[in-house]
């Protein structure tokens, strides 16, 4: 894709020609090899791939967690490469929620104080704490701290905590991972109406077909690129879209 002024308004994220390599002892190992994509104002976009794909890295990059070796990654008009280890940590806590599979939830606080913990105190904040925690329905488990919470509360709690602050993206890796399937779909389905509902942009990194099957619009990765793109059907099947992943995966690299 070539950069001009106009992709940088009509899509809040961009990715451009992002290269990242690993050293392992002597030898170099490529883990990013020249991804192009871009996001649309509240888009719900999955990246699939297997272990090792790169998907993960992918992620990290977006977040600004990872340095890029080339390339550029580009949110609502910030090229996160200009900023520095201060810049980029105010620019991610004001733009960027972040979700993890392991939830990351401080075990001696509670539900509402672990959602608390990213933003600046005030009425306003206390306001939008209340609203988050009726949207995700954990009003009643406000008090409760992680070990009394079921998995799926606690992921609800982690996807409060992240959008207290009320970025403009959400970037998901693997939130599903730990959850058993009907909590899991839950979680997909919230993620889902949170990108109707707020308009929000939301970025999901997973290797599973009932998780894509939700999305917008899926990435599949291999060996470092983004090889091909592919809508869900409406009917959200996952057995479809497993078929069609696998299916854009057996294709050569030159094919895709």
């Amino acid at each position: 894709m070539t950069m001009n002024s106009s992709p940088v308004l009509t899509h809040p994220l961009i990715v451009e020609g992002v290269r990242k390599d690993f050293r392992l002892r002597e030898t170099i190992v490529p883990a990013l090899k020249g991804v192009e994509l871009f996001a649309l104002p509240g888009e719900f976009i999955v990246i699939m791939g297997a272990s090792g794909s790169g998907k993960s890295t992918l992620l990290h990059a977006m977040a600004g967690l990872t340095d890029v070796d080339a390339g550029r990654v580009v949110i609502n008009g910030q090229d996160l490469s200009e900023l520095n280890d201060v810049q980029l940590t105010k620019f991610r806590g004001e733009q960027i929620g972040l979700v993890f599979q392991a939830f990351n939830l401080l075990p001696n606080l509670t539900a509402e104080d672990n959602i608390r913990l990213p933003a600046p105190s005030g009425n306003a904040v206390n306001e939008r704490i209340d609203e988050l925690m009726q949207r995700l329905k954990i009003a009643s488990r406000r008090s409760h701290k992680p070990g009394a919470l079921s998995g799926g509360e606690q992921q609800r709690v982690a996807i409060a905590r992240a959008l207290v602050c009320d970025p403009a993206f959400l970037l998901a890796d693997e939130p599903t991972g730990s959850l058993d399937y009907d909590a899991g779909q839950q979680i997909c389905q919230l993620l889902y109406e949170l990108s109707r509902e707020q308009g929000r942009t939301i970025v999901a990194v997973t290797h599973e077909p009932n998780v894509a099957m939700w999305a917008d619009r899926v990435v599949v990765m291999r060996d470092g690129v983004n090889v091909a793109e592919f809508t869900p059907c409406v009917s959200r099947d996952p057995q479809e879209v497993a078929n069609q992943y696998q299916g854009l995966l057996r294709r050569p690299m030159e094919a895709v």
